[in-house]
Order: structure tokens, then C-alpha cells, then sequence
């Protein structure tokens, strides 16, 4: 992955990656980071069950912070936990241009969640959010709520 990686740094037409179900952890999670520093060309990314923790969504949430053509970003069925969330949240006050975000069964409490939320209050970019199978309690939801009085670009969200 580390030479995918490096490729996609200097590619200029991929658009869709997805490197879902290999395993490929918090290292192959930095590789990716470096990728998205670089690449002003890719457009969806899903790294789906692949045993990322939060110390691997820290790095590729500062690589969004910078990022300015990631639209999609599925990072579902993880172990971002809510540190992983706090990265997220870093990234959704900076990036603009990211439209759908899957954090769904990641193991994120309401305290990240609470996160998300304050973000989603000042983002303008964000339609989709899926934060579905974790384990937010009323207090997650009402950080939800609250973002959604002040944020006018969310179109759809699953909390399930």
C-alpha cells in the first residue's frame, strides 16, 4: 500500500479509491495521508473495514484539513473510537469540500459525536453524515440537534 500510495501522490486521474477489507491498519492509514496532501485529483475514498484505530484517522484527518478535492470518504467499520472523531471534526471545520462522510461502527461515543457536532455547526460543505451502529446516548444527540438548527448544507443523516 506504502507504493500505492507514493503513486497516487503524483497521479492525475484517478478519481475513486478503495481499498476497503485489507487490513490495512493505522500504517497503511498514514500512507494513504501523505496521498491526500499531495493528490488534487481524487474524488471518493473508502477504506472500509481495515482494523484503522485513531492514531491512523489523526493523520488522514490533518491531510483533509489541506485536502481540496475529496468529496466522499467512507471510513466505516473501524476503530476510529472518539479520538478518530476529534480528527474528524478537526478536518470538517477546514475542508470545504468534502460532501459524504461514513463513520458508521466505528465504536464513537456520544463525546465524539459532540465533536462532530460542534464542526457540522460551522462546515458548509458536508450533505451526507453517517454516524449509524455507534454508541451515541441522548447526549450525542442532542449535540446533533443543535448542529442542525445552525447548519443549512446537511441533507441527509443516519443515525440508526
Amino acid at each position: 500500500l506504502i507504493k500505492i500510495g507514493e503513486a497516487l501522490q503524483i497521479n492525475t486521474s484517478l478519481q475513486t479509491f478503495d481499498v476497503s477489507h485489507n487490513r490495512i491498519c493505522d500504517d497503511g492509514a498514514a500512507a494513504i495521508s501523505e496521498c491526500l496532501k499531495k493528490n488534487n485529483t481524487l474524488r471518493e475514498l473508502k477504506i472500509c473495514e481495515n482494523e484503522i484505530g485513531s492514531s491512523g484517522l489523526i493523520k488522514i484527518g490533518e491531510a483533509l484539513q489541506i485536502n481540496t478535492s475529496l468529496q466522499t470518504f467512507d471510513v466505516s467499520h473501524n476503530r476510529i473510537s472518539d479520538d478518530g472523531a476529534a480528527a474528524i471534526s478537526e478536518c470538517l471545520k477546514k475542508n470545504n469540500t468534502l460532501r459524504e462522510l461514513n463513520i458508521s461502527e466505528n465504536e464513537i461515543t456520544s463525546s465524539g459525536l459532540i465533536k462532530i457536532g460542534e464542526a457540522l455547526q460551522i462546515n458548509t460543505s458536508l450533505q451526507t453524515l453517517d454516524v449509524s451502529h455507534n454508541r451515541i446516548s441522548d447526549d450525542g444527540a442532542a449535540a446533533i440537534s443543535e448542529c442542525l438548527k445552525k447548519n443549512n448544507t446537511l441533507q441527509e443523516l443516519k443515525i440508526s
